[in-house]
């Protein structure tokens, strides 16, 4: 099976599996304070280290990273303080910041460009209108759909600039392209261990420490009391060896999947000159390529289906939610119509990949469009 979907979740890395299984034959639980709790503990705080370090956070006083067990509940815990503030997001959020909308009438949505990019002017425009004492900005990163980054260090100063707290969901920037949360001046950002070949189970918000959070699981106070539940040490600890694999060789891995995108993307507009490749006139992560089809027969669903027989593995544009084939927010931010945002798939590849799974996704894709043809 050729595997074209990283940005949904990517194998782990066997340095990381072997900390985890490592773990897991010890009863370790960082509450307790035996050896074992003890030993559980370090783990944890050693894999703090390790990510503020891949974050580019050299002062720890000055920050918090909060585990949790997903990038959704990091999104969440956030949000979740302040439902007493005005809060703008892009429209092309991941869903766990989107979805928000549907629950909340806080919630200030700034327009995109065609591109994806956002409309800085926009967010002014609604920031001066903001009579809120308590403002938050929370602009994704990297979308994971389009791959299109945002220019996170405009937008922050912007956001400071009316007083604002400003937070990025870098879940799929993260590993991917350089992160630095200072240089950056960002006051929050999100990130996931099983983005970048750690654990499912693990991820973090981290923030400035002059931004008391409050929690929104109550229990024994873990996680600076932020978060209360156990830790799942063991993803963890993956989360930790993880992040010092993936941006050590950032630059590397930069290339090489750059390479492949400008592979693919030549190649497949070569065999099929009307096809769409969403964002490629803008910044976009090196591993993504989300292409829209001219013929309004070929559905998501169907292609997916296909590649899936061939032995390959893609998801739609959409697919963020379980199990599901849904219309993309994202696209229709970015003003596609019904039909291009019905026919989208993503490719996303990872360090694994080769031009051979390129090759062998464009033979496969030829034909299944012959096939769907006639």
């Amino acid at each position: 099976m050729i595997y074209l979907d990283h940005n949904a979740t990517t194998p782990i890395l066997e340095e990381a599996k072997n900390a985890m299984i490592e773990i897991l034959q010890r009863p370790l639980n960082a509450s307790a304070v035996h050896f074992f709790g003890r030993e559980g503990k370090k783990i944890v705080e050693h894999a703090r280290k390790r990510i503020f370090k891949s974050v580019g956070v050299v002062n720890i006083r000055d920050y918090q990273l909060i585990f949790t067990s997903s990038g959704t509940e990091a999104n969440n815990l956030l949000f979740s303080n302040f439902k007493d503030a005005d809060i703008f997001i892009s429209a092309t959020e991941h869903v766990s910041i989107l979805g928000h909308l549907h629950f909340a009438s806080n919630i200030h949505t700034i327009a995109v460009d065609k591109n994806g990019i956002l409309d800085k002017q926009d967010l002014i425009q609604k920031l001066t209108n903001s009579s809120a004492s308590k403002k938050l900005v929370s602009v994704i990163f990297a979308n994971n759909e389009t791959g299109v980054i945002q220019d996170i260090k405009e937008i922050t100063d912007i956001a400071h600039s009316f007083g604002a707290i400003m937070h990025s969901d870098s879940v799929q920037a993260f590993g991917k392209i350089e992160l630095d949360m200072v240089f950056f001046d960002v006051d929050f950002i999100t990130i996931s261990a099983h983005k970048i070949g750690g654990g499912v189970g693990a991820a973090a918000l981290i923030g400035k420490t002059k931004y008391h959070l409050q929690p929104h699981i109550i229990g024994g106070g873990q996680e600076r009391g932020v978060r209360s539940g156990t830790e799942n040490i063991a993803a963890i600890s993956s989360f930790g060896k993880a992040s010092e694999i993936a941006t050590s060789n950032i630059k590397t891995n930069y290339q090489k999947l750059q390479n492949l995108q400008r592979y693919f993307e030549h190649n497949l507009k070569e065999t099929f000159p009307t096809i769409k490749i969403v964002g490629e006139l803008v910044d976009r992560l090196p591993n993504t390529s989300l292409i829209i089809s001219d013929d309004k027969n070929k559905k998501a669903e169907t292609q997916i289906i296909a590649l899936d027989l061939n032995g390959i593995a893609v998801s739609s544009g959409a697919a963020c939610s379980s199990g599901k084939i849904g219309v993309s927010a994202t696209l229709a931010a970015m003003g596609f119509n019904d039909d291009e945002k019905a026919s989208a798939i993503r490719i996303s590849t990872g360090f694994s990949n080769s031009k051979e799974d390129i090759d062998y996704f464009l033979k496969i894709y030829k034909q299944i469009n012959s096939e769907l043809n006639n």
